[in-house]
């Protein structure tokens, strides 16, 4: 019995082991590696996720906010069905854990996506929490209360086959109040399967209009959004520069969608290059890579992992599946072009969340992507995928820094979250890790001089667009987005790389409702704290 047991099991551990050869040799060649100009070095954390996969759908949740306004962001990590939100903060070695946090949650209930920003008008930041069971709203307390938030289930009427996975924000009709976009993917217990592209099947994602007291109202049909299909996130965005949020959604077994917000509470759908095949868009990274002004918008996907015959699903020999990821570069005129190939950002492993950023402060924004399945043992085995950090090279052109960066998470990784933990003015990461511990990765810095700049925090800045003109006429753009990653919520800390001897900025800073802040002469390696155009704003040194 016990030699028949054996060999069994080696039997299997030979048939894993082939299994995992053969991933292998399918990958291709691996990503160029290139030096980076900046290293990290790892930290420990004080949370590993645990999440029953059995009976949890595989994401969870991850956010990067100040919750005490003390200028540096704490990290909230969600726990599985069984396991507790925690609330981090960094004390200088690593991150720890903060006690009597109040994210009190209802049992069995996993935590998928959070979303944050001041919805009360105290100045302190408050969050929006999607769980399997409902999407909650969790008040600030502060630091004088016996716990800092206080929460409770926002009422909606969730379709029963949807749980919310993903949370963006904005005041999409600027009336002063944050409203929300939930990404909906359907239930643990009724999936039927995970290539199905032919068929009306999947959650239902939701527009839930604030009525100026925190609570909400479902536009999601009246707004031309209500529609039956898996949704990883969404996030909302200033695509066309018309202080109008639109939102950029990524499908499951489908396509990007691109809808324009029309400025009275409905939105009009855009054709763009997905439209003409399908993918498994999940993370989506935003930002002005090219630094033309406009935003663009990167997408993870299966990529190079698994072959066509397991992923076509019930497609039709005539449609056309992409695997690669995708690079939607903003042409303007609310036209897009895929330039992932041309930037060397196309064939990679399977990814799941992923941010624009610049990492090294040399004005040129990189990426980030976190990787790996966790329902994929041969990765697992294999550790066959450590995440990416593609640097931009050169204008454009993007190469993978990660060893050089000492950059590497093996972990099952959901999404980055990318914030100046220390404050010194260089960004920092942590990534969010399914059923595994998270892992953080703190700058060395470098040489190179940098402007942050924090945006009132209230709804109507989400989506404000920042200019800064570097001393050498370069002109660098942001806006501050909600929900970039995936089920994430990243800093809302704005970085601009200005490279060696940048010498003194001027930043330019509007906001959706058309009111305009200008601050000429500003040093580098500064803070600007930006207030609307009633107030007054200053520039301080960290």
């Amino acid at each position: 019995m016990k030699r028949w047991l054996w060999v069994t099991l080696l039997c299997v551990a030979l048939i894993v082991i082939a299994a995992g050869i053969a991933i292998v040799r399918m990958q291709g060649p691996a990503p160029e590696q290139v030096a980076s100009a900046v290293q990290f070095n790892e930290v420990p954390v004080a949370f590993s996720h645990r999440s029953d996969l059995d009976n949890d759908l595989p994401f969870m949740g991850s956010a990067a906010i100040d919750i005490d306004g003390d200028g540096r962001d704490e990290v909230i990590l969600g726990g599985g069905g069984d396991q507790a939100d925690a609330v981090l903060r960094f004390d200088g070695t690593g991150f720890v854990a903060i006690g009597d946090s109040g994210l009190d949650k209802p049992a069995g209930e996993a935590t998928f996506g959070m979303a944050a920003v001041d919805a009360t008008g105290d100045g302190l930041s408050d969050l929006f929490i999607a769980r399997s069971g409902g999407v909650y709203f969790y008040r600030n307390l502060g630091a004088d209360a016996a716990t800092r938030f206080a929460g409770e289930r926002i009422a909606f009427t969730l379709d029963d086959t949807t749980s919310p996975l993903a949370i963006t924000l904005a005041d999409i009709d600027h009336d002063g109040a944050v409203d929300l976009y939930v990404a909906g993917y359907i239930r643990h217990d009724q999936v039927q399967g995970e290539t199905i592209f032919n068929q009306a099947y999947g959650g239902y994602s939701y527009l839930l209009h604030n009525n100026g007291d925190n609570t909400f109202t479902d536009i999601t049909a009246a707004a031309g959004l209500r529609r039956q299909h898996n949704t990883f996130m969404a996030v909302f965005a200033d695509i066309d520069n018309d202080g109008w949020a639109d939102l950029v959604i990524a499908q499951d077994t489908g396509m990007v969608e691109i809808q324009r917000n029309n400025g009275d509470l409905t939105f009009g759908s855009l054709s763009n290059p997905t439209s003409g095949y399908f993918s498994y868009p999940m993370g989506i990274g935003a930002g002005d890579y090219d630094n033309d002004g406009r935003l663009d918008f990167y997408f993870s996907n299966v990529g190079t992992t698994l072959p066509d015959l397991m992923l076509r699903g019930d497609l039709r020999p005539e449609q056309v599946l992409n695997k690669n990821y995708i690079l939607l570069h903003n042409e303007g005129s609310l036209r897009f072009s895929d330039q992932a190939a041309a930037a060397n950002a196309a064939k990679l492993g399977f990814g799941w969340g992923t941010v624009m950023h610049d990492m090294d402060n040399d004005g040129r924004q990189d990426l980030l992507i976190a990787q790996n399945y966790a329902r994929f043992p041969g990765v697992k085995m294999l550790r066959l995928y450590r995440g990416h950090f593609l640097r931009q090279i050169q204008a454009g052109r993007f190469a993978a820094a990660e060893k050089s960066a000492r950059l590497q998470n093996a972990n099952f990784g959901i999404a980055p979250l990318v914030s100046d933990f220390n404050g010194d003015g260089w960004p920092d990461v942590l990534f969010a890790n399914l059923t595994q511990p998270a892992r953080a990765f703190i700058s060395a810095g470098g040489k190179a001089d940098w402007l942050q700049v924090l945006l009132p925090n209230a709804p109507a800045a989400l989506t404000a667009r920042v200019s800064v003109t570097r001393a050498d006429g370069v002109v660098l753009h942001e806006q501050w987005l909600s929900g970039e990653g995936l089920a994430s919520e990243q800093s809302r800390r704005l970085q601009f790389g200005l490279g060696e001897n940048a010498g003194v900025v001027n930043v330019q800073v509007e906001f959706g409702d058309g009111r305009r802040q200008h601050y000429p002469h500003l040093p580098p390696r500064s803070v600007l704290h930006v207030d609307f155009p009633s107030s007054t704003a200053a520039a301080d040194t960290p």
